[in-house]
C-alpha cells in the first residue's frame, strides 16, 4: 500500500472526526482505487464543516472502496 493511501486516509479520518475510526481503516484501501481517494481527500480538506448528508456521502462512498477482507 503507498504511504500516499494512508496519509490520506488518516487526513480524511480525522478532517471528518468520525468517532468510530476503525470503520476508515488505512489498510483496508488499495491502490487502485488511488484517483477516487484523492479526489475524497481533496474536497474534505477544503472545508471545515460538513453536513450529515455530506458526512454520510463520504462514509458511503469510502465503504463502497474498502477493500473485503
Amino acid at each position: 500500500m503507498s504511504k500516499n493511501i494512508e496519509t490520506m486516509i488518516t487526513d480524511i479520518r480525522e478532517q471528518l472526526n468520525l468517532v468510530n475510526r476503525g470503520l476508515i481503516d488505512p489498510a483496508n484501501f488499495s491502490e487502485a482505487h488511488y484517483d477516487e481517494i484523492k479526489e475524497i481527500h481533496e474536497f474534505v480538506m477544503s472545508k471545515n464543516d460538513f453536513t450529515p448528508s455530506e458526512m454520510n456521502g463520504i462514509t458511503e462512498v469510502l465503504g463502497e472502496l474498502r477493500q473485503s477482507k
